[in-house]
């Protein structure tokens, strides 16, 4: 090898060893985010802590996933599975145009929407919620959850359910 081929060489590899922190702990917030999500969500549906939930499931516009949106964080943040759960995310705006056309109100399905994502010194609190797709005569449940992260796990500490009638 020619002494330039390995000055090159010797270059990438410093290049290709070098990383941002800055972007490490974004790559960690997104994955905390992703994380707590995935806990919130399990915690709602696994011990059924969500009122109303067979609305959720309703297969009509949504084949075999449960509509999920969010007004406060960004919809590539969503997950698209979880476990045999399987989830159309859309806008809200998406959800309202998928139903519009829809005359048997009784086929149409709630759809999932994280209400509140909020972190502080102790956790996270999420909201999770099942909303109706008709907004005056609809139904669905909330969660609220406190979650705190307790070496490299999260843990849920409270939960607060309510319907909506």
């Amino acid at each position: 090898m020619s002494i330039n081929k390995i000055c090159i060489f010797f270059l990438f590899a410093i290049l290709i060893s070098c990383k941002n922190s800055k972007t490490n702990q974004i790559a960690r917030k997104r994955n905390d985010t992703t994380l707590v999500i995935e806990l919130a969500i399990r915690t709602a549906f696994y011990h059924q802590d969500l009122p109303d939930m067979d609305r959720l499931f309703k297969r009509y516009h949504s084949g075999d996933s449960v509509l999920f949106t969010s007004g406060t964080l960004p919809l590539s943040l969503l997950p698209r599975t979880i476990d045999t759960i399987r989830f159309k995310v859309l806008t809200k705006k998406e959800i309202s145009f998928l139903i519009r056309t829809e005359n048997d109100l009784n086929k149409l399905p709630n759809y999932l929407n994280i209400g509140a994502f909020e972190k502080s010194d102790s956790g996270y609190y999420v909201r999770v919620e099942n909303l109706s797709c008709m907004p005056v005569f609809g139904g669905g449940g909330t969660i609220g959850m406190d979650i705190a992260k307790k070496r490299d796990s999260f843990m849920v500490k409270r939960k607060m359910s309510t319907s909506i009638n």
